[in-house]
Protein backbone atom coordinates (compact mmCIF):
# COMPACT_ATOMS: atom_id res chain seq x y z
CA UNK A 1 0.00 0.00 0.00
CA UNK A 2 1.14 3.64 -0.95
CA UNK A 3 2.63 5.04 2.15
CA UNK A 4 0.06 7.87 3.56
CA UNK A 5 0.72 11.33 3.59
CA UNK A 6 1.18 12.96 6.83
CA UNK A 7 -0.85 15.81 7.38
CA UNK A 8 -1.29 18.91 10.39
CA UNK A 9 -4.00 21.08 11.26
CA UNK A 10 -3.62 24.66 12.03
CA UNK A 11 -6.56 25.59 13.98
CA UNK A 12 -9.52 24.19 15.98
CA UNK A 13 -12.85 26.12 14.67
CA UNK A 14 -15.48 24.49 12.41
CA UNK A 15 -13.59 23.64 9.58
CA UNK A 16 -10.60 22.49 11.11
CA UNK A 17 -12.91 19.96 13.73
CA UNK A 18 -15.01 18.54 11.05
CA UNK A 19 -11.20 18.38 8.31
CA UNK A 20 -9.89 16.22 11.31
CA UNK A 21 -12.74 14.25 11.69
CA UNK A 22 -12.86 13.65 7.66
CA UNK A 23 -9.17 12.23 7.72
CA UNK A 24 -9.93 9.26 10.05
CA UNK A 25 -10.20 6.66 8.11
CA UNK A 26 -8.73 7.45 4.63
CA UNK A 27 -6.36 5.24 3.18
CA UNK A 28 -4.21 7.72 1.77
CA UNK A 29 -3.28 10.23 4.36
CA UNK A 30 -2.84 10.59 8.21
CA UNK A 31 -3.44 13.33 11.33
CA UNK A 32 -0.42 13.58 13.09
CA UNK A 33 -0.20 17.28 14.54
CA UNK A 34 -2.81 19.81 15.71
CA UNK A 35 -2.41 23.64 16.62
CA UNK A 36 -4.69 25.63 18.84
CA UNK A 37 -4.20 29.70 18.83
CA UNK A 38 -3.24 30.35 22.37
CA UNK A 39 -5.31 33.64 22.55
CA UNK A 40 -8.39 32.31 21.28
CA UNK A 41 -8.38 28.17 21.90
CA UNK A 42 -5.78 27.91 24.38
CA UNK A 43 -8.25 25.77 26.77
CA UNK A 44 -8.34 23.03 24.00
CA UNK A 45 -4.62 22.32 24.54
CA UNK A 46 -3.86 18.88 25.50
CA UNK A 47 -7.30 17.53 24.99
CA UNK A 48 -7.87 15.27 22.29
CA UNK A 49 -8.56 16.56 18.62
CA UNK A 50 -10.84 14.14 17.36
CA UNK A 51 -13.56 15.16 20.18
CA UNK A 52 -13.88 18.79 18.60
CA UNK A 53 -16.31 17.41 15.86
CA UNK A 54 -17.35 13.58 17.12
CA UNK A 55 -17.51 11.24 19.37
CA UNK A 56 -14.55 9.47 20.26
CA UNK A 57 -10.52 10.44 20.66
CA UNK A 58 -8.48 9.99 17.33
CA UNK A 59 -5.35 9.40 19.68
CA UNK A 60 -3.79 13.44 19.07
CA UNK A 61 -2.58 15.46 20.84
CA UNK A 62 -3.92 19.83 20.27
CA UNK A 63 -0.67 21.08 21.09
CA UNK A 64 0.06 25.21 20.65
CA UNK A 65 3.72 24.77 20.32
CA UNK A 66 4.79 25.86 16.85
CA UNK A 67 7.48 23.78 16.91
CA UNK A 68 6.35 20.42 17.83
CA UNK A 69 4.17 20.58 14.77
CA UNK A 70 6.89 21.19 12.57
CA UNK A 71 9.20 18.06 14.29
CA UNK A 72 6.29 16.18 13.30
CA UNK A 73 7.59 16.53 9.27
CA UNK A 74 4.21 16.68 7.79
CA UNK A 75 3.74 16.44 4.06
CA UNK A 76 0.66 18.83 3.56
CA UNK A 77 -0.17 21.48 6.12
CA UNK A 78 -3.94 22.43 6.42
CA UNK A 79 -4.19 25.69 7.83
CA UNK A 80 -7.70 27.13 8.95
CA UNK A 81 -7.45 29.95 11.68
CA UNK A 82 -10.39 31.33 11.85
CA UNK A 83 -10.08 35.39 13.13
CA UNK A 84 -13.27 37.33 13.22
CA UNK A 85 -11.36 40.27 11.18
CA UNK A 86 -10.60 39.18 7.86
CA UNK A 87 -7.64 41.41 7.49
CA UNK A 88 -5.89 40.00 10.27
CA UNK A 89 -7.29 36.67 9.63
CA UNK A 90 -5.08 36.92 6.24
CA UNK A 91 -2.42 37.94 7.98
CA UNK A 92 -2.29 34.99 10.26
CA UNK A 93 -2.68 32.26 7.99
CA UNK A 94 -0.62 33.87 4.96
CA UNK A 95 2.46 34.06 7.92
CA UNK A 96 1.48 30.35 8.63
CA UNK A 97 1.68 29.34 4.82
CA UNK A 98 5.34 30.64 4.83
CA UNK A 99 6.67 29.08 7.69
CA UNK A 100 5.26 25.53 6.17
CA UNK A 101 6.18 26.38 2.30
CA UNK A 102 9.90 27.41 3.20
CA UNK A 103 10.35 24.22 5.11
CA UNK A 104 9.50 22.07 1.62
CA UNK A 105 5.88 21.23 3.28
CA UNK A 106 3.21 21.96 1.14
CA UNK A 107 -0.11 24.19 2.31
CA UNK A 108 -3.80 23.65 1.49
CA UNK A 109 -6.66 26.18 3.00
CA UNK A 110 -9.72 27.87 2.58
CA UNK A 111 -8.76 31.17 3.87
CA UNK A 112 -7.13 33.77 2.04
CA UNK A 113 -9.50 34.65 -1.31
CA UNK A 114 -6.60 35.98 -3.58
CA UNK A 115 -5.13 33.27 -3.25
CA UNK A 116 -7.43 31.00 -4.90
CA UNK A 117 -7.04 33.15 -8.28
CA UNK A 118 -3.64 34.92 -7.97
CA UNK A 119 -4.16 36.78 -10.94
CA UNK A 120 -6.92 39.04 -9.75
CA UNK A 121 -4.94 39.94 -6.61
CA UNK A 122 -4.38 43.85 -6.43
CA UNK A 123 -1.17 42.87 -4.46
CA UNK A 124 0.90 41.01 -6.95
CA UNK A 125 3.94 41.82 -4.35
CA UNK A 126 2.38 39.38 -1.57
CA UNK A 127 1.48 36.93 -4.33
CA UNK A 128 5.31 36.85 -5.67
CA UNK A 129 6.38 36.36 -2.14
CA UNK A 130 3.84 33.64 -1.35
CA UNK A 131 4.88 32.32 -4.76
CA UNK A 132 8.76 32.53 -4.54
CA UNK A 133 8.96 30.59 -0.76
CA UNK A 134 7.12 27.99 -2.12
CA UNK A 135 9.58 27.77 -4.88
CA UNK A 136 12.45 28.24 -2.72
CA UNK A 137 11.34 25.40 -0.26
CA UNK A 138 10.18 23.08 -3.24
CA UNK A 139 6.34 22.70 -1.90
CA UNK A 140 2.97 24.08 -3.56
CA UNK A 141 0.33 26.16 -1.88
CA UNK A 142 -3.70 25.45 -2.67
CA UNK A 143 -6.20 27.71 -1.21
CA UNK A 144 -10.21 27.20 -2.45
CA UNK A 145 -13.20 26.60 -0.43
CA UNK A 146 -17.27 26.47 -1.02
CA UNK A 147 -17.55 30.16 -2.42
CA UNK A 148 -15.67 31.81 -3.31
CA UNK A 149 -13.66 28.40 -4.92
CA UNK A 150 -16.25 25.95 -6.08
CA UNK A 151 -19.34 28.49 -7.00
CA UNK A 152 -16.80 29.70 -9.70
CA UNK A 153 -16.03 26.70 -10.79
CA UNK A 154 -19.75 24.86 -10.78
CA UNK A 155 -20.65 28.15 -13.34
CA UNK A 156 -17.57 27.44 -15.79
CA UNK A 157 -18.12 23.85 -15.66
CA UNK A 158 -22.13 25.10 -16.64
CA UNK A 159 -20.26 27.40 -19.58
CA UNK A 160 -18.95 24.57 -21.17
CA UNK A 161 -23.14 23.68 -22.29
CA UNK A 162 -22.92 27.57 -23.71
CA UNK A 163 -22.95 28.56 -27.35
CA UNK A 164 -23.43 32.43 -26.39
CA UNK A 165 -23.57 33.87 -23.00
CA UNK A 166 -25.42 37.79 -22.12
CA UNK A 167 -24.91 37.42 -18.65
CA UNK A 168 -23.77 34.36 -16.13
CA UNK A 169 -24.93 35.03 -12.74
CA UNK A 170 -23.89 33.02 -9.49
CA UNK A 171 -26.15 33.19 -6.39
CA UNK A 172 -25.51 31.76 -2.88
CA UNK A 173 -28.86 31.89 -1.07
CA UNK A 174 -28.62 30.81 2.38
CA UNK A 175 -31.09 31.41 5.04
CA UNK A 176 -29.01 31.43 8.50
CA UNK A 177 -31.37 31.11 11.07
CA UNK A 178 -30.01 28.07 12.55
CA UNK A 179 -26.34 29.77 13.00
CA UNK A 180 -25.55 29.57 17.05
CA UNK A 181 -23.40 32.67 16.92
CA UNK A 182 -24.91 36.39 16.74
CA UNK A 183 -20.98 37.67 16.05
CA UNK A 184 -20.70 35.74 12.84
CA UNK A 185 -23.38 37.46 11.24
CA UNK A 186 -23.60 40.98 12.38
CA UNK A 187 -19.68 41.97 11.74
CA UNK A 188 -20.23 40.45 8.05
CA UNK A 189 -23.73 41.14 6.96
CA UNK A 190 -25.14 43.06 9.26
CA UNK A 191 -28.03 40.87 10.29
CA UNK A 192 -29.67 41.81 14.12
CA UNK A 193 -28.89 45.16 13.87
CA UNK A 194 -30.31 48.67 12.91
CA UNK A 195 -30.31 49.33 9.01
CA UNK A 196 -27.69 52.10 9.41
CA UNK A 197 -25.15 50.00 10.80
CA UNK A 198 -22.17 49.40 8.32
CA UNK A 199 -21.85 45.65 8.32
CA UNK A 200 -18.11 44.86 7.08
CA UNK A 201 -18.85 43.61 3.99
CA UNK A 202 -21.29 47.21 2.76
CA UNK A 203 -18.29 49.23 1.56
CA UNK A 204 -17.89 48.30 -2.16
CA UNK A 205 -13.81 47.75 -2.26
CA UNK A 206 -14.92 45.23 0.57
CA UNK A 207 -17.18 43.58 -1.39
CA UNK A 208 -14.99 43.80 -4.44
CA UNK A 209 -11.67 42.51 -3.21
CA UNK A 210 -13.36 39.40 -2.25
CA UNK A 211 -15.87 38.71 -5.15
CA UNK A 212 -13.91 40.57 -7.69
CA UNK A 213 -11.49 37.02 -7.72
CA UNK A 214 -14.28 34.87 -8.98
CA UNK A 215 -15.28 37.12 -11.33
CA UNK A 216 -11.72 37.60 -13.34
CA UNK A 217 -11.51 34.08 -12.97
CA UNK A 218 -14.52 33.28 -14.94
CA UNK A 219 -14.03 35.99 -17.24
CA UNK A 220 -10.23 35.18 -17.67
CA UNK A 221 -11.55 31.46 -18.55
CA UNK A 222 -13.54 32.89 -21.13
CA UNK A 223 -11.02 34.97 -23.15
CA UNK A 224 -12.36 38.69 -21.93
CA UNK A 225 -10.91 41.45 -20.01
CA UNK A 226 -13.12 43.38 -17.21
CA UNK A 227 -13.97 47.21 -17.68
CA UNK A 228 -14.82 47.36 -13.82
CA UNK A 229 -16.28 45.69 -11.28
CA UNK A 230 -19.38 47.17 -9.28
CA UNK A 231 -20.31 46.06 -5.97
CA UNK A 232 -23.99 46.80 -4.37
CA UNK A 233 -25.22 46.20 -1.12
CA UNK A 234 -29.28 46.03 -0.08
CA UNK A 235 -31.07 44.98 3.70
CA UNK A 236 -34.36 44.51 4.45
CA UNK A 237 -35.78 44.93 8.21
CA UNK A 238 -37.85 42.44 9.46
CA UNK A 239 -42.19 43.57 10.90
CA UNK A 240 -42.12 41.08 13.16
CA UNK A 241 -39.55 39.52 16.03
CA UNK A 242 -38.17 36.31 14.25
CA UNK A 243 -36.71 33.55 16.42
CA UNK A 244 -33.16 32.34 15.63
CA UNK A 245 -30.64 29.74 16.22
CA UNK A 246 -28.74 32.01 18.94
CA UNK A 247 -32.07 34.02 20.58
CA UNK A 248 -34.60 36.45 18.79
CA UNK A 249 -34.26 38.99 16.09
CA UNK A 250 -36.74 41.86 17.28
CA UNK A 251 -38.65 44.12 15.02
CA UNK A 252 -37.08 46.58 12.77
CA UNK A 253 -33.63 45.09 13.16
CA UNK A 254 -32.03 43.58 9.56
CA UNK A 255 -33.03 39.74 8.43
CA UNK A 256 -32.21 39.69 5.39
CA UNK A 257 -29.38 41.44 2.73
CA UNK A 258 -28.52 41.30 -0.66
CA UNK A 259 -24.60 41.54 -1.96
CA UNK A 260 -23.97 41.74 -5.46
CA UNK A 261 -21.13 42.41 -7.35
CA UNK A 262 -20.57 42.72 -11.34
CA UNK A 263 -18.22 42.05 -14.12
CA UNK A 264 -18.77 44.38 -16.60
CA UNK A 265 -17.90 43.81 -20.18
CA UNK A 266 -18.64 45.38 -23.35
CA UNK A 267 -20.33 48.07 -21.11
CA UNK A 268 -23.07 45.67 -19.19
CA UNK A 269 -23.28 43.28 -16.71
CA UNK A 270 -21.60 39.96 -17.62
CA UNK A 271 -20.31 38.10 -14.28
CA UNK A 272 -22.46 38.45 -11.27
CA UNK A 273 -22.03 37.54 -8.00
CA UNK A 274 -24.88 37.15 -5.55
CA UNK A 275 -25.52 37.09 -1.97
CA UNK A 276 -28.96 36.54 -1.01
CA UNK A 277 -29.08 35.60 2.82
CA UNK A 278 -32.54 35.68 4.98
CA UNK A 279 -32.82 34.79 8.48
CA UNK A 280 -36.37 34.02 7.79
CA UNK A 281 -37.88 33.03 4.39
CA UNK A 282 -40.59 35.45 4.07
CA UNK A 283 -38.19 38.43 3.97
CA UNK A 284 -37.79 40.38 1.02
CA UNK A 285 -40.30 38.30 -1.19
CA UNK A 286 -39.19 40.24 -4.57
CA UNK A 287 -35.22 39.11 -4.46
CA UNK A 288 -34.55 35.66 -6.04
CA UNK A 289 -35.97 32.74 -3.97
CA UNK A 290 -35.78 29.22 -3.53
CA UNK A 291 -37.56 26.95 -1.40
CA UNK A 292 -34.21 25.10 -0.01
CA UNK A 293 -32.51 26.62 3.46
CA UNK A 294 -28.94 26.38 1.34
CA UNK A 295 -28.77 26.86 -2.21
CA UNK A 296 -25.75 27.80 -4.57
CA UNK A 297 -27.46 28.95 -7.85
CA UNK A 298 -25.75 29.17 -11.72
CA UNK A 299 -27.93 31.18 -14.19
CA UNK A 300 -26.92 31.47 -17.53
CA UNK A 301 -28.84 33.92 -19.85
CA UNK A 302 -27.74 32.86 -23.47
CA UNK A 303 -28.09 30.49 -25.85
CA UNK A 304 -29.07 28.05 -24.38
CA UNK A 305 -30.69 29.31 -21.07
CA UNK A 306 -29.60 27.29 -18.13
CA UNK A 307 -30.22 27.24 -14.52
CA UNK A 308 -28.20 24.92 -12.37
CA UNK A 309 -29.75 24.72 -8.81
CA UNK A 310 -26.93 23.33 -6.16
CA UNK A 311 -28.59 22.48 -2.58
CA UNK A 312 -26.70 22.40 0.43
CA UNK A 313 -28.29 20.22 2.91
CA UNK A 314 -31.16 17.97 3.35
CA UNK A 315 -34.74 20.08 2.52
CA UNK A 316 -35.89 17.95 5.66
CA UNK A 317 -33.32 19.03 8.31
CA UNK A 318 -32.85 22.66 7.80
CA UNK A 319 -30.42 22.47 11.20
CA UNK A 320 -27.75 20.70 9.49
CA UNK A 321 -27.42 23.78 6.39
CA UNK A 322 -24.28 25.39 8.70
CA UNK A 323 -22.84 22.53 9.19
CA UNK A 324 -23.33 20.48 5.95
CA UNK A 325 -21.71 24.38 4.45
CA UNK A 326 -18.39 23.43 6.58
CA UNK A 327 -18.40 20.53 5.50
CA UNK A 328 -18.21 21.18 1.93
CA UNK A 329 -15.57 24.21 2.20
CA UNK A 330 -13.52 21.48 4.63
CA UNK A 331 -13.34 18.63 1.53
CA UNK A 332 -12.35 21.03 -1.06
CA UNK A 333 -8.91 21.15 1.04
CA UNK A 334 -8.87 17.64 2.16
CA UNK A 335 -9.64 16.03 -0.74
CA UNK A 336 -7.20 18.31 -2.45
CA UNK A 337 -3.96 17.47 -0.40
CA UNK A 338 -2.80 14.43 -2.63
CA UNK A 339 -3.37 15.87 -5.70
CA UNK A 340 -1.18 19.31 -4.10
CA UNK A 341 1.84 16.59 -2.79
CA UNK A 342 1.85 15.77 -6.17
CA UNK A 343 2.04 19.30 -8.07
CA UNK A 344 4.30 21.30 -9.18
CA UNK A 345 6.16 23.54 -6.69
CA UNK A 346 4.69 27.11 -6.34
CA UNK A 347 0.80 28.44 -5.69
CA UNK A 348 -1.56 25.53 -7.30
CA UNK A 349 -5.18 26.37 -8.44
CA UNK A 350 -8.30 24.46 -9.88
CA UNK A 351 -6.65 25.54 -13.41
CA UNK A 352 -3.34 23.43 -12.59
CA UNK A 353 -4.95 20.34 -10.86
CA UNK A 354 -7.36 17.18 -12.06
CA UNK A 355 -10.61 17.09 -10.31
CA UNK A 356 -9.88 16.44 -6.72
CA UNK A 357 -12.30 13.82 -5.97
CA UNK A 358 -12.27 11.77 -2.72
CA UNK A 359 -10.41 8.71 -2.18
CA UNK A 360 -11.90 5.68 -0.17
CA UNK A 361 -15.46 7.75 -0.17
CA UNK A 362 -17.61 5.01 0.14
CA UNK A 363 -15.70 3.83 3.34
CA UNK A 364 -18.17 3.89 6.68
CA UNK A 365 -17.70 6.74 9.34
CA UNK A 366 -20.04 5.32 11.42
CA UNK A 367 -17.61 4.96 14.24
CA UNK A 368 -16.77 8.40 13.91
CA UNK A 369 -20.12 10.07 14.84
CA UNK A 370 -20.12 14.01 14.04
CA UNK A 371 -21.81 16.76 16.25
CA UNK A 372 -23.71 17.61 13.71
CA UNK A 373 -24.31 21.06 15.37
CA UNK A 374 -22.27 24.71 14.52
CA UNK A 375 -20.67 26.35 17.58
CA UNK A 376 -18.03 28.63 18.04
CA UNK A 377 -14.88 27.19 19.76
CA UNK A 378 -14.51 28.93 22.77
Amino acid sequence: MTKKLKVVVIGTGNVAAIAIRCIQGREDMELVGVWAHRETAGHLVGTDAGLLDADQPCGVTITDNEEEIFELKPDCAICVINIRNPVVCDQVNGEWYKKFLKRGINVVSPSVANLIYPPACPDQEYIADISQTAHYGNASIYVNGQEPGFAEHLAMLAATCSNTIKTITTSEMFNYSTTQEREELTYAYGFDEPAEYVAALEPPEFQIACWGVPIRNVADKLGYKLEKITASFEKRVTEKDIEVGYGIIQAGKVAAVRLRTCGIVNGREAIVVEHINRMSQDIAPDWPMTDRVGQIRVVIEGDPNLQLDFNVGLKENPEELSYDGYVMTAMRIVNAIPYVCEAAAGIVTIHDLPLTTPSTAFRSDAVFVPHKVCKPKK
